[in-house]
């Protein structure tokens, strides 16, 4: 009976590993094509091969991002997170080989006489073919001094695609941190160019500001002469009011975009120095953008995503093998002595055992079934993320090249527009002055030669601000 007993749990346990749910990989469905359609930069040799201290030239800018990169804390969080999975990776890689560990123990304990053990320890006193060394000591005081290891034996791959599973996060990790370094690259540079621009708005308000304040006055000089009334100089005046009113809140948000800056860099005192929007209008250039199956190579979040998927593949294999029954060695040696004198160096206390052992799931199975189910989701889920991430780095790239191309143009049309508002303004001047305009004329020119002006300030930024996304849509120079 206890022969059939022990075969029948046997079987239960093997057979608790057979019925196992057939483990598919998914297969992403997002295929890029072979070159960026509607632009001629496809090039096998790209932008994404530049480093962030070749592509930028301004030296304000690059110190500012040397800073950042330093200090920041987003940034520097994420490398105590490549630390925390590199301890992950390595807890995993030890799994693998067998756990040793030492042992050493002191008690002492009295046995009750009315007991198993102290009626035993006294007739085994006894006894006159005991020697007088081996006589149990009462109170009885037990020495150990030795080691004990244990093995699970990894016979169906689970702890070792746990390991590959730990590598794969480690990595990812690592990727993670270059996305964010690539996130604080193109935020400082986009800020900074903001930044440009507001300098470069602030001016054109200075400068039209002390036009206005001329031409207030000299329509308070054509009043006295007759040539004109109230009415024309509180419209000017008010003119005049509004463009203050404006620069002030330029100056408003300098400061603000300023601080920003200084909370990116991570730290109070940051230098603020920087050249003016038409100094780095020119700067940088993106010559090549390279071809869509580079994207997946040079994006650290789109790799990030890939070996995330990596990871939850080796987590479906590892929770498939929990299914099947697992085989752990375990032992102990070292000495063992009811007499501190007697416990080293003496054959006679030492110890030892071995063993081996077989568990497999029999009650617990709906358990390992969910995690199972569990893994497979998570599998489908990273490769969703990783499809939407390859889908939007294709479509942001595209998208950032039109930008690029429209910006061109548009900023050729609006510099042409300012250079004929400016002139308006120098001919309504003549004409109001010999009576030939009025001076709602003169006003509406210098409104709309401003408005203009700070048009052109922005499309400049934002045409440098477009490269700087393009470069990081890219990959950010990670090669």
């Amino acid at each position: 009976m206890k022969k059939i007993a022990m075969i029948c749990v046997l079987g239960l346990m093997l057979a608790s590993g057979c019925k196992v749910g057939e483990v598919t990989s998914p297969q992403s469905s997002i295929q890029l094509p072979g070159e960026f359609a509607a632009t001629q930069l496809a090039s096998s040799d790209s932008v994404v091969q530049v480093s962030w201290e070749d592509f930028f030239r301004d030296e304000n800018l690059k110190g500012l991002i040397s800073s950042a990169l330093s200090n920041n804390q987003d940034n520097l969080m994420t490398l105590e997170r490549i630390k925390s999975a590199k301890a992950s990776m390595m807890a995993a890689k030890a799994g693998l080989f067998p756990s040793i560990s030492g042992m050493a123990s002191a008690s002492q304990r009295k046995f009750g006489e009315y007991t198993m053990d102290g009626v035993g320890n006294f007739d085994t006193n006894l006894s006159e073919d005991l020697p007088e060394d081996k006589r149990i000591p009462d109170p009885y005081k037990d020495f150990v001094v030795g080691a004990n290891f244990s093995w699970e034996v990894d016979v169906w791959g689970k702890l070792r695609n746990q390991r590959k599973a730990a590598v794969s996060r480690y990595m990812a990790s690592e990727e993670f941190s270059k996305s964010v370094r690539t996130w604080l690259v193109s935020e400082i540079a986009t800020t900074y160019y903001e930044l440009l621009a507001i300098d470069a708005e602030i001016q054109v308000l200075n400068e039209n500001i002390r036009l206005q304040d001329l031409a207030l006055q000299l329509i308070i000089e054509l009043k006295e002469g007759g040539r004109a009334n109230q009415l024309a100089i509180d419209q000017f005046e008010a003119l005049v009011l509004n463009s203050k009113s404006q620069l002030e809140a330029k100056l408003r948000e300098q400061k603000t975009l300023e601080y920003g800056l200084t909370r990116l860099v991570g730290k109070v005192e940051v230098p603020l120095d920087r050249t003016n929007l038409d100094n780095a209008v020119d700067t940088p250039k993106v010559m090549e953008i390279g071809i869509p199956a580079q994207l997946i190579q040079s994006r650290p979040d789109v790799r990030e995503a890939e070996l995330n998927l990596q990871a939850t593949k080796f987590d479906v294999a590892s929770a498939k093998a929990a299914f099947y029954p697992s085989i752990n060695l375990f032992g102990m040696a070292g000495f063992n002595a009811f007499e501190f004198s007697k416990l080293f160096f003496n054959p006679a206390s030492t110890m030892y055992q071995m063993g081996a052992g077989l568990t497999a799931p029999i009650f617990n199975r709906r358990e390992i079934q969910t995690r199972f189910e569990i893994a497979k989701a998570d599998q489908r889920i990273a490769l969703l993320d990783y499809e939407k991430r390859t889908l939007n780095a294709y479509l942001e790239v595209l998208d950032l090249v039109n930008q690029i191309a429209t910006f061109e143009n548009q900023l050729k049309l609006k510099e042409n527009e300012v250079q004929v508002l400016q002139r308006s303004i120098e001919n309504s001047n003549t004409l109001f002055s010999v009576g030939y305009a009025n001076y709602l004329e003169v006003i509406t020119a210098q409104t709309r030669a401003l408005e203009s002006a700070i048009e052109l300030a922005d499309l400049k930024a934002s045409r440098l601000q477009s490269h700087v996304q393009l470069y990081r849509a890219l990959g950010g120079g990670w090669n």
